[in-house]
Formats: C-alpha cells, structure tokens, sequence
C-alpha cells in the first residue's frame, strides 16, 4: 500500500486502534458480562513487512455472557496434560480455496462452541462469511442461524453447508451412530438473502 487510510477521528498516525478492546468496552457498558480475553496465538502466523513494531501473531476470543450465571463446560476441551484450558490458544492458520479472506479455523471455532454450547442449541454468527461456524455446528450438533449481506458469501456457504450434510450422512450411513433428522436435509430457500438458518442437528 503507498497510501496510507485516513486516521480516525481522536488517533495519532500509527496508532494501534484497539478495535477489539473498543468493542468489548462497548458491550460491558451495554450491560454484557467479559468474562475472559483469550488469546488466539498464530504459530504459522504470515510475516509482514514492517520494520519498527513486532509481527503480529494473535487475536483476540472474548467470553461474554447475559447474565452472572451461564453455560460453560470446562471438560469439553482440556489443555496439555488434562489441565484447565489456558487463556492462550495455539492455534495453526488453515488455507482456504473460499473466497472469504479471513476464515476462522475450524479448530478455533469448535473450541468456542464446546465450551459453551450442548447438542441442540442455537448459535448466532451475524457475519456468517463463507460458513466456517455453520459447518461446524452441524458437526457438533448444534442448530445455527447465520447473517450475511455479501451474496457471494451467503452463496459460497450454503454450498459449504450442502457439502457437509452429505458427508455427514455419508458416515451415519456407514456406522450406528446417529442420523440426522430430516429437516436438516434442505437449506431453506425463503428466507432473505442476507439471512441463513439451518438445524444442523
């Protein structure tokens, strides 16, 4: 870039702008609990070219609840030596043939949803993307609702969607293991654009 953006109202040039501590602020003060800030450390993390500051390898996961008391399993996923789960992630990267530039690994959004999820409840990701979340709630067994306004993604995801559904009946059909109900079969096709749902049980 041989341009640099514009500097926000209130910044320096070169300052860090803090986007995700900006947004966790906004929501205690909105009545959210934070809970936790996770680190999502990047081992594979991509080198950048900047010469007077580290290269950043991590991003934040926040942990935020309704209320005082709320669903969280702590045996869901364990650290290194069966210990409590640490604040610290190390989680790889994955490469991406979607036309979403910024995909979650799946790794990282199967921690989140174990963690604070049971079989059958409904998660919410309001920028659904290419449908890295989707995927994985129908993996975990959960139900999902997602948002998005690029077409493209919307499109890209519900073929994501389509592909995990016959893979995962591939393997109940193959096994014992529970099969999933029919209405999981057909992504619905009346909804608005910009909005997704599924069951994923």
């Amino acid at each position: 870039m041989n341009v640099r953006p514009p500097t926000p109202e209130g910044l320096k040039p070169k300052d860090l702008i803090g986007v995700p501590w900006r947004l966790a602020f906004a929501l205690q003060e909105a009545g959210w609990y934070l809970r936790d800030d996770c680190i999502w450390h990047k081992p594979n993390a991509q080198p950048e070219s900047v010469k007077d500051r580290p290269t950043r390898a991590h991003e934040y996961v926040f942990l935020f609840s309704k209320s005082e008391k709320y669903y969280y399993d702590s045996s869901a996923v364990r650290g290194p030596n069966d210990r409590q789960l640490r604040t610290v992630w190390d989680i790889n990267t994955e490469p991406s043939k979607h036309a979403h530039e910024a995909m979650f690994p799946t790794k990282l959004v199967e921690t989140c949803l174990a963690l604070t999820s049971r079989p059958g409840d409904v998660i919410l990701d309001p920028f659904l993307g290419s449908g890295t979340a989707r995927v994985t709630a129908l993996k975990l067994r959960r139900r999902f609702v997602g948002v998005e306004l690029n077409p493209e993604y919307a499109q890209e995801a519900e073929q994501r969607l389509n592909g995990a559904i016959i893979r995962d009946r591939s393997k109940a059909s193959s096994s014992a293991g529970p099969k999933p109900p029919p209405n999981s079969a057909s992504p619905p096709t009346s909804r608005p654009a910009g909005v997704s749902g599924s069951s994923c049980r």
